[in-house]
C-alpha cells in the first residue's frame, strides 16, 4: 500500500526547511520500522498555484500498519514541528 500526502504550506513558510525535516523524520521511520518502506518526499507536485507544495509517499506492507505508522511518536513529533507551516494537508491511500 501507498500512503500519500499532500501539504500545502502558508505563505512565506520555508519549503526546503520543511521538507528537510519530513525527509529526516521519514528516513528514521524507515530505519526503525520494517514495514514502512522507501519514503519520498517530492516539491510542486501539481505546477498550479493553489497546488500542493509537497507531497510525501510511503510504503507500507499492508493496510493493518497505516495507524501504527500515524501514531509513531516521530510521525507525530514531525507533524508538530511543521505544523504552523501548513495550512492543508490532504491524504490517500493507493492498493
Amino acid at each position: 500500500m501507498k500512503h500519500y500526502v499532500l501539504l500545502k504550506l502558508a505563505p512565506g513558510a520555508d519549503v526546503e526547511s520543511v521538507e528537510e525535516k519530513i525527509f529526516k523524520a521519514y528516513d528514521k521511520l524507515d530505519e526503525e520500522l520494517e514495514w514502512l518502506n522507501r519514503p519520498a518526499v517530492y516539491r510542486s507536485c501539481t505546477g498550479a498555484a493553489g497546488g500542493a507544495d509537497l507531497m510525501v509517499v510511503v510504503e507500507l506492507d499492508g493496510t493493518d500498519h497505516l495507524e501504527e505508522y500515524l501514531e509513531h511518536p516521530r510521525h507525530l513529533k514531525m507533524q508538530k514541528a511543521i505544523g504552523d507551516s501548513v495550512v492543508s494537508a490532504t491524504t490517500f491511500d493507493h492498493y
